[in-house]
Order: C-alpha cells, then structure tokens, then sequence
C-alpha cells in the first residue's frame, strides 16, 4: 500500500471532537474561495533557499520534484513505512531540512515514531480535555489576512501549579489537541496551510518567563509539525528583555527574521489582522474571551481595517469535502437574498454582503445612527458598494436585543432593510454611514416636518425661522437669510 510515492501503513485515530466543541466559524466560507499570491506561496531568500508555505494542490519546481522523488526512493529502499497523514507532509520535511532527502527521512521517521508512542493509548478527546482548556491559556481566537488560524499562548494563564510541578507533558496535550483540531477542520489545501503563533507575555516578569517551556514547545512544533508555522508574534515583552531582543535579532538567519516579530505595541498586530479578529488586549475590537471550547472564532472578512460582517455560512467544517462545502455557501447565498443559485452574481447585495466602516458615499451625511430611531416599514436609502450609489429600501425588522432570524445569528440594534435585489443586514455600528431616511421633495419639508412633530415621533433640530406661505419660503436658521437647501435637509439630525 502506497500513499503520495511512499510505503504507507494503516493510519491512526489520534483526535474525537464532540460537536458541540466546535465553532460555527472553525472554517469561514472565505476561505474556500481565498486565492493566496506572492509570499503567502513562497518566498525566495537573498540566499537562494525557497521558502515554501503552501504544499498541497500546487506545482513544484524541478528541483523539488528531484529531490521528492530522492525521497520517495531513500524509503523504498530502507524499507521505511509511515503513516498516510506524514507520507502526505513529505515536501513539509524537505523544506525543513533544505531539501536534503536523508534528513528528511529522519524526521519522518521520528515523528511516525512519535505519534505512535504518544497516541498509543487512543485519542485526544476534547471532553477529556475541556477542564484544562478553560485556563486559556491557548486557544485560537482568529485569522489573519490570508486567512491562517491564529493560536494565543498566553504564559501568565498557565496555572501555578503547573508551573511548580513543571507539568509540562499536561500543557504540551492542550498544545497538541490545538494543532490536531487546526489540521483536521481549519486548514484548505492549497490555500490556508499554516498558522500563527501569538505568544503573550503580559504580566510575566523576566525573571519568570518559561524559556525552557517555550524551548519544548518550539522543538514540538519544528519536529513533528514542520513548516506549519507562517509568523510568530511575541508581545507585551518586559522592557529589560525587550532591550534584549533589539540585539539578539541581529543574529537570527534570515529566515528567522521573517518568522519572529517582537512587538513593541499590540497594535502592530492590526497591520496582519482585521480589528475584531483580536481581543481587546491584543489590539483589537473584540472583548476578551471567557469561553475557549469551543474556540473564540467568529465570521470574516479578514483584511486589515475591515468591519466584521454580520453574519455568515456556519459550520463548513462538517461538510465531507471543499466542493460539498462550496455548494453549501451558494445555496445560503440563495437563500438570505431571495434569487435562485444561478443568480448570485448580486451576492454583495445580501445578507453576506461586506460592509466596512469605508462603504459610504462622498456625499453621505451622519444620519439616524441608532436602530432605534427606525421604524418597521420606514422608507429609507442604503447604500449600495457593488452599485457604488443609494438604492431605495423599506425596514423589514428592528432587532432590539441579540435573536435568530432566517437562520442566522442577529446582533442587537441591527437593522434588516428590503432592498430590490433582496435583503441588507446593517449592524448598529454601520447604520450611520449606511442608512438614511428617503429624500422627499423640498418643496413639501415643512409640511412633513410639521406632521411628523404633532404626531410626536421626532424632532426637527434644524428650526424654521418662520412658517412659510407662498410668499416667504422656509429659511434655515443654521444659515440666516437663506432658503432651506437640498444640503442643508440632508444635515438635519432626527431623534426619537
């Protein structure tokens, strides 16, 4: 029996996960279409060593099918069998060991050697496990932009007890079950491979930073998992260290440097993560998590700068495969904007539609930017990115507190507006600079304005100098002597 060109024997169960210790969003629908490009598929150093980050479904160079095939033949010959999960990891070892086929057979060997010893007596259960990982002191919390899990290790979280017995065998399992969890649910071939490491030193004095722990969980890493690590961030650093690492960075490899990034500022963090994919601590929007079973994760999009979308296609990963997984976004699509399947070239104007903080208009004004201030069946004028102009649209729902609508979780003070081409979720946050009343005609504003104040529903900030007839039209009193523009209408504020 073979498997990828190498003597293959039986594979072996080494993970159960209950599904109720699964997030909706383990795998975002994005990343099923993510098209990765440039570094995030290889970087060739100044030394001419490639540093390849994708390894499945792509074409390797002639010299990387050389030295596979060196491989292939080194354990044929050796009479080396592995398992089907590392016989797949193959090119993995060759990039670790620069190509040099006799190391990377070592390394097969001692990580099939590994595996089998360590998950001889059966698999990682997260049942099993929940207890220990409500210390969280590592858990997945997001993704960056190219969409790679990013797992926190934070060290003060680590119980002290622990720490005393230096029970290192107890965190190394939590570890473990993390890039088990990563391997078999998070990750897509050929376009999200490998992971980031957030490494937080908060409240960690120099004196007590677990340099040999962190030692054991980086040869964990470089053994048995390697080449799955894109970048390595180390943050909230104590000063003395800090003045450290400025020095020592200067002996790392080049390759080195590419990898480890000593943070001065959390907030440097947001230069490869969108805010709400971070907590709060970390630089980002979102507040700091309690929960770390299921993992913290929540929906896209993942670039830099963007807002996080309302809701999403949830649980991907139970899907049997990527295609039954694609089909399963479109027919959600589908479904959250009214159209058929073959009509989904609108898809920007539904319910997984993006919208960011950036989405307005030039001549967009702060409009009615609490929920509250809407009404079931207002007429109102959202704006639309794929249309780049206001379409027209009523105010199907208000929802007040956090629901479930259609299928999908609603954060309170969303809106959900009917539009022509089907339906917009706006959140709280973006209803200022996506949301605006219809415009009516000038020439009837006074009249409106006086109906709406008698029956009590909203006030008119922008008092009129006096009620106008024919002969004296409405005048602004933010600007005497002139008439009641189509501007200055669109400046007024309305409150309840």
């Amino acid at each position: 029996m073979e498997c990828n060109g190498f003597p293959c024997r039986e594979s072996m169960e080494v993970l159960k996960v209950e599904p109720e210790h699964l997030a909706a969003f383990t795998l975002p629908e994005e990343a099923l279409e993510f098209q990765p490009e440039g570094e995030d598929v290889y970087l060739q150093l100044s030394s001419g060593i490639l540093e390849r980050r994708l390894h499945s479904n792509v074409a390797f160079s002639a010299e990387e099918e050389k030295a596979l095939q060196n491989l292939r033949t080194e354990a044929r010959r050796t009479g080396k069998r592995f398992s089907p999960e590392i016989c797949q990891e193959a090119t993995r070892y060759l990039s670790a060991t620069r190509g040099n086929h006799q190391k990377a057979l070592s390394l097969m060997e001692a990580t099939e050697n590994w595996r089998r010893s360590y998950f001889k007596d059966g698999p990682l259960c997260s049942a099993d496990l929940a207890e220990d990982m409500s210390h969280g002191f590592a858990y997945f919390v997001g993704r960056d932009r190219a969409l790679r899990p990013a797992l926190v290790f934070r060290a003060s979280r680590v119980p002290e007890q622990w720490r005393k017995d230096y029970d290192v065998d107890r965190l190394l399992r939590v570890l473990i079950f993390c890039m088990e969890v990563m391997l078999r649910f998070m990750l897509v071939p050929g376009k999200v491979e490998t992971s980031c490491l957030i490494v937080d030193l908060q409240d960690i004095s120099t004196k007590d930073i677990p340099v040999s722990l962190l030692r054991e969980i980086h040869q964990l890493f470089t053994a048995h998992y390697p080449c799955r690590g894109f970048r390595f961030y180390v943050c909230n650093v104590p000063r003395m260290l800090m003045a450290i690492s400025h020095v020592a960075k200067n002996l790392l490899t080049e390759r080195q440097k590419l990898k480890v990034r000593v943070l001065s500022d959390v907030c440097e963090l947001l230069e490869d993560f969108a805010p709400h994919q971070l907590e709060l601590d970390l630089g980002g929007s979102r507040p700091l998590a309690k929960t770390f079973l299921p993992f913290p994760l929540g929906p896209g999009p993942f670039y830099p700068g963007s807002a996080p979308r309302l809701c999403g296609v949830t649980n991907l990963h139970k899907a049997s495969g990527l295609e039954e997984a694609r089909e399963e976004v479109e027919r959600h699509k589908a479904e959250a904007s009214g159209l058929s399947p073959s009509s989904i070239d609108t898809r920007q104007d539904t319910i997984s539609g993006r919208l960011t903080s950036n989405s307005r208009s030039p001549d967009s004004f702060e409009a009615l930017s609490q929920p509250w201030a809407f009404r079931e069946g207002d007429e109102v004028e959202v704006w639309s990115m794929s249309q780049h102009a206001w379409v027209p649209g009523v105010v199907q729902a208000v929802f007040a507190q956090n629901s479930i609508a259609d299928g999908y979780q609603v954060p309170a003070g969303t809106l959900k507006i009917s539009i022509p081409r089907g339906y917009k979720w706006i959140p709280q946050d973006l209803i200022g600079s996506n949301v605006r009343r219809a415009m009516v005609p000038t020439s009837s504003i006074a009249e409106q304005c006086k109906e709406i104040a008698n029956q009590g529903r909203v006030l008119l900030s922008v008092s009129l100098v006096e009620e106008p007839d024919d002969q004296h039209p409405p005048r602004c009193s933010q600007s005497p002597g002139s008439e009641i523009s189509d501007r200055c209408i669109r400046g007024a504020w309305f409150c309840l």
